[in-house]
């Protein structure tokens, strides 16, 4: 969200305690039996004022902090990409690698979706993949549908994976349908949405940032109140705001008061 709009948000939402303060400022020309129609006025239009203006601002302040923390740490910060195997995937890597605030990327496991490897498959296949190609590390199969094979740095996610599913349609008839490669690309917090936003469009998909900024998100979101408790206490506040201007006289006599007993014991 614009700074200009959370500024016009918030002083809408003032507008509206001002708006609050001077109909409770009429109550000794409507009358003091008219306490409840302050109260109940100042609650209903802090409920409209915490939904419309300060619940949007509030859904945002996780993100308007987090561009704080980024743009004055230095700090680094992982964002995970996966890209499909179908395309270049060495090319890709090389195009970030390529992007303003990339300090390094790194290839890591790839999902690998075939189809249905019966019980009597699991073992032997799982057993044999590291010899397809020398450069799977290890392999393991999860489920009778999906495989996950890891890859020595540097090596052809697309070629391996291409190896890997002509031996398995040879000794097993069973097909990878796609596969897709993880990659850990670190960056410079203060870069991260740069970075992002310049990632090349349709072959990569972010699916996660992970570091010591977002950790620190992550824990402003859970110490903060939820909405519903935010646009009850602006209620609260227009309650509060009304009663204020109803009682405005007595409380400006209650301070002189004050104010005059601590000069006289002076």
């Amino acid at each position: 969200m614009e700074t200009l709009f959370v500024f016009i948000m918030i002083i809408l939402f003032f507008v509206l305690m001002a708006f609050i303060f001077s109909t409770a400022l009429l109550t000794p020309l409507i009358g003091k039996k008219n306490f409840l129609f302050v109260v109940g006025l100042g609650f209903i239009v802090g409920l409209i004022g915490g939904a419309f203006f300060i619940a949007p601002v509030y859904d945002d302040l996780p993100d308007m902090v987090r561009g704080i923390y980024m743009s004055t740490s230095d700090e680094q910060e992982i964002i995970t990409i996966n890209i499909s195997t179908d395309s270049d995937v060495n090319k890709a890597i090389e195009e970030v690698k390529q992007i303003p605030g990339v300090l390094s990327v790194k290839s890591g496991e790839i999902t690998v979706k075939t189809t249905t490897i019966s019980d009597d498959w699991k073992s032997s296949l799982e057993s044999r993949m590291t010899t397809v190609n020398s450069n799977i590390t290890s392999a393991n199969i999860i489920s009778n549908d999906t495989i996950m094979v890891q890859i020595k740095p540097g090596s052809d996610p697309t070629d391996v994976i291409k190896k890997l599913d002509d031996w398995m349609v040879l000794v097993s008839g069973v097909d990878i349908r796609f596969s897709i490669v993880e990659v850990q690309v670190v960056v410079d917090a203060s870069q991260v949405d740069s970075v992002v936003e310049q990632l090349p469009q349709g072959e990569v998909v972010v699916t996660g940032i992970s570091g010591p900024v977002e950790n620190e998100i992550q824990t402003l979101k859970q110490s903060l109140p939820s909405n519903n408790n935010i646009i009850l206490f602006c209620g609260l506040l227009g309650v509060i705001v009304g009663l204020v201007g109803m009682f405005i006289d007595s409380i400006i006599q209650g301070l002189k008061a004050i104010k005059d007993r601590l000069r006289k014991k002076e």
